[in-house]
């Protein structure tokens, strides 16, 4: 699959998504009473690209005030901005981030955490995510292609891994 391409190429190559992704706009239009201007121009990211590479304002806040106004004010990502997940796992992630931000700033609050390791927590948990999203969606692809290679059995023992 090429790296962009239109409609008109995911209908001649990959019709059934063409279909899919037709019916997902089709029930938008209706339930916006809105209208789709022009053809679709379609994009592929691959998933380790799609996350934001700092999910907080560390970076600022340790070279001085000076510096950013990010080194004032703490920022944090959560959900989609930081992680870049699947629309289907968007919001249990978005609320898990708020969750582990809220306490963390809790934390912060009460003085038991210095602003450097309420950061760097963040940093980590959201890497945690990502990874875990990572995981998840590699693993829907591999049984995607397993069960299209259900009626070809040397395709499927191909693509099993067996120890």
């Amino acid at each position: 699959m090429p790296s962009t391409f239109d409609g008109h190429w995911l209908r001649d190559n990959f019709p059934r998504v063409a279909d899919s992704m037709d019916g997902f706009i089709d029930q938008i239009k209706e339930e916006t009473h809105g209208e789709v201007v022009g053809d679709l121009e379609i994009v592929r990211i691959p998933l380790n690209l799609y996350r934001a590479r700092h999910a907080t304002s560390e970076r600022w806040y340790t070279m001085g005030p000076f510096y950013h106004p990010f080194a004032i004010t703490p920022v944090f990502l959560v959900g989609d901005s930081a992680i870049g997940s699947p629309y289907f796992q968007s919001i249990s992630l978005g609320f898990e981030c708020a969750m582990s931000l809220a306490q963390l700033i809790g934390q912060r609050l009460q003085r038991d955490l210095s602003p450097t390791l309420m950061f760097d927590r963040y940093e980590e948990h959201v890497y945690k995510q990502w990874l875990r999203v990572y995981m998840r969606s590699k693993l829907i692809k591999h049984n995607k292609d397993l069960l299209q290679s259900v009626d070809d059995t040397f395709a499927l023992l191909e693509k099993l891994h067996l120890y």
